[in-house]
């Protein structure tokens, strides 16, 4: 039987004599994903993704790239990948339906009971018209003691207007309008690539991503506090933050480190 993926890596740290707390901080990788790893609850990692992200970069600090066991788990997901490609592709090959393979509308009910939906649409008909004639009734009977009225303040006398040094001031109020401050109790940041780039993503001190971030990738992270960003190509990347975007610019090529706070980029 295979030795598992966790135990490879565990025995080769330990025959460097290396503790998980040296390992995490020279890998750059926290100490409960290496446990995972370690102990191969790598379903406790929220995406594949970055669950095989992890295991390169530990397989690699440890120069453990060669062993079966890292192959093995390595080829599994590009197969996988493979496969959901294929699929896709022989989904948008198949030939729409044939012209006799569409279902026949079979007009025969209708026939039958021609006369039952006919009463049924006279009945429709005839009480939409009895509720508009409601309707425009209880409309006219409104608007009479409003006719009435209206002739009575013609009858009567205009009384003398009032000259504008008459007429009582009025106080001005004063109206004051309280400043609405949109207040967000969380970041979240989406990151978009135009090209192949390195990326390390640390939310509220926890590392969740390092690997490189391909071409027209995109992700979304969510932290209370901050968002950290080291970028090796920092001109490919763009952002937006709580769906709008996020002032940053950065040359290609350039190293960059950034963190992104509730106020911006820091």
């Amino acid at each position: 039987m295979p030795e598992p993926l966790g135990k490879i890596l565990k025995r080769i740290r330990e025959s460097k004599h290396l503790s998980l707390e040296e390992v995490s901080e020279r890998s750059r990788i926290s100490k409960q994903i290496v446990s995972a790893i370690e102990e191969d609850r790598l379903s406790e990692i929220k995406s594949a993704f970055y669950a095989k992200s992890f295991v390169r970069t530990y397989a690699a600090f440890l120069g453990a790239m060669n062993e079966a066991g890292v192959k093995e788990y390595l080829a599994k997901g590009a197969a996988a990948r493979e496969q959901v490609s294929q699929k896709k592709q022989e989904t948008a090959l198949k030939p729409p339906a044939k012209a006799d393979e569409i279902p026949q509308i079979d007009f025969s009910i209708i026939t039958k009971y021609k006369s039952r939906i006919l009463a049924i649409v006279i009945c429709i008909a005839v009480l939409w018209f009895l509720s508009f004639v409601a309707a425009q009734t209880g409309k006219f009977i409104k608007n009479i003691p409003r006719k009435k009225q209206t002739k009575a303040v013609i009858v009567k006398k205009e009384a003398p207007k009032k000259t504008e040094k008459e007429k009582p001031k009025e106080p001005v109020k004063e109206i004051k309008k309280e400043a609405v401050v949109e207040k967000t109790e969380f970041i979240e940041l989406e990151v978009t690539a135009s090209k192949n780039t390195w990326l390390q993503v640390t939310v509220d001190g926890e590392l969740t991503f390092k690997g490189s971030f391909k071409k027209s990738s995109k992700d979304t992270w969510k932290a209370k506090k901050e968002i950290k960003l080291e970028m090796g190509n920092s001109g490919v990347i763009k952002m937006n933050m709580n769906g709008k975007p996020l002032n940053f610019t950065g040359k290609k090529g350039e190293k960059k480190e950034i963190v992104v706070t509730k106020d911006g980029i820091k």
